[in-house]
């Protein structure tokens, strides 16, 4: 049977962005088929290091993704002499590129890799310039290295890779990231699910921001952090909440806005409420319940959250960049990035009702598998 390779740093159970990108197309490429091996890293000691579940073996291994480089390429070699019907590895940015790579050079395997988004105009955000460069040439260091294909999930993705590390047009190619539909609709929103967030997070009489996902430095969360004073001033009926993926840096964000917030009147520091990591169908629920999704991003490869919000009908505050303007549609609030003042002034228009409409986009997942699998289907 002809059998797929993926190397990720994560897999199932870990579920957020790029790992939910990559399961409906594994369950997509199982539908056609394929035999499927999934070679990821062991985050969780619990976790065993194989499974097999029908045609999908998912093999674990290295604790953390730059463990994962070298344990995931000792771990790949096994693997690749031991099934030699894997035809073709499909890898994604950043860490887990390397050993994908290096599979693939030694194995005369083609090697496809998935970029969400580039990071070389965010090393002027650290603000220690070696640290900045590190991350540069790093990027740098990835896109020298000898992949067949590149599969962009947006056009700018495409372009940057184009104009900033001359990769040639014949190996790159675009499929958008799909948006379930079908999950983010507000239809799928019980009462009883409606009820249980609005008593849980008091949204009863309030208006309520919700920003939710990552904490990186690329998502704008400081910028949002920084405006959280002038959020709170625009009426007292604001409630601000958060929602953040539990990662290393979410332990900052958290210790910088408690520190803000203590310099606030305790009325103000009780409109702002914190969670990690919310069950997927309580934040659906959530996301149709607030009157305004804020994701201030500073750079975007497909941006999940704002489609995500914008295919369930809430509102979003965004800003002009990266892909995001390419992406997003429905009633959209664009801001310059890195500027808490005309955060603040959109929060309040929008608490106005005042609001435009952007034409309707669809990003269907079926089109994006179609492209793929003609590259899995390439001799």
């Amino acid at each position: 049977m002809r059998t797929l390779l993926y190397v990720l740093d994560y897999y199932l159970p870990h579920k957020w962005g790029v790992e939910t990108v990559f399961e409906q197309i594994i369950n997509r490429s199982l539908q056609e088929d394929y035999a499927v091996i999934v070679l990821t890293s062991h985050y969780d000691a619990k976790l065993p290091q194989e499974e097999k579940i029908w045609n999908l073996r998912i093999i674990r291994t290295g604790q953390g993704r730059k463990a994962f480089i070298w344990a995931g390429f000792r771990k790949g070699i096994q693997v690749l002499k031991t099934f030699p019907e894997i035809v073709k590895i499909h890898t994604s940015t950043y860490w887990w590129a390397i050993p994908a790579s290096l599979l693939g050079l030694f194995f005369h395997k083609p090697v496809l890799i998935t970029v969400h988004e580039i990071f070389w105009k965010l090393r002027n955000r650290y603000k220690i310039w070696k640290v900045a460069w590190l991350y540069r040439f790093f990027e740098w260091f990835i896109f020298q290295l000898p992949f067949s294909k590149y599969h962009c999930v947006s056009l700018y993705t495409l372009n940057s890779l184009r104009l900033v590390y001359g990769i040639s047009d014949e190996k790159l190619f675009l499929a958008y990231n799909g948006v379930d539909y079908d999950f983010w609709n507000r239809d799928r929103v019980s009462r009883v699910e409606t009820q249980k967030v609005t008593k849980k997070f008091g949204l009863e009489n309030k208006w309520n921001v919700l920003y939710f996902g990552h904490t990186g430095i690329s998502k704008g969360i400081d910028d949002l952090v920084e405006a959280i004073p002038g959020l709170l001033n625009i009426d007292e009926k604001i409630q601000l909440i958060f929602n953040f993926i539990p990662a290393q840096r979410e332990v900052f964000i958290k210790k910088k806005i408690q520190t803000l917030l203590s310099h606030l009147p305790k009325t103000a520091r009780g409109r702002v409420k914190i969670r990690n990591g919310l069950p997927k169908e309580e934040l659906r629920a959530l996301v149709a319940n607030v009157q305004v999704v804020v994701a201030p991003s500073l750079s975007e490869g497909f941006g999940s959250v704002h489609t995500e919000t914008l295919a369930i009908g809430t509102p979003l505050i965004t800003t002009r960049v990266a892909s995001l303007p390419e992406v997003v549609w429905g009633a959209v609030k664009f801001i310059p990035s890195h500027d808490q003042k005309a955060l603040v002034q959109a929060g309040l228009e929008l608490y106005r009702g005042e609001i435009s409409q952007l034409p309707k986009k669809y990003f269907s997942r079926d089109e994006q598998y179609q492209t793929l699998s003609r590259w899995y289907q390439e001799e």
